[in-house]
């Protein structure tokens, strides 16, 4: 799996995260609100953070490439 860490308004954030939630859940887990994550869970979004944080994008499908397909 892949994971995506996204930052949205908070006037929009119950519709995005509704929206997710109509995805297959063995397709996707939705990591809605870090306080209600489990110690690996919350671990792991903090080792994405700090990965991006620090400028490590190597995960993360190139976004110019993407558009290029369109």
């Amino acid at each position: 799996m892949k994971t995506i860490s996204l930052e949205v308004d908070d006037r929009i954030y119950s519709q995005v995260i509704s929206f997710l939630r109509l995805l297959p859940e063995d397709c996707c887990h939705v990591f809605d609100d870090e306080d209600n994550l489990s110690p690996d869970e919350s671990s792991a979004v903090k080792a994405i953070q700090a990965r991006l944080e620090a400028g490590d994008e190597s995960e993360f499908v190139d976004w110019d490439d993407i558009k290029e397909t369109f």
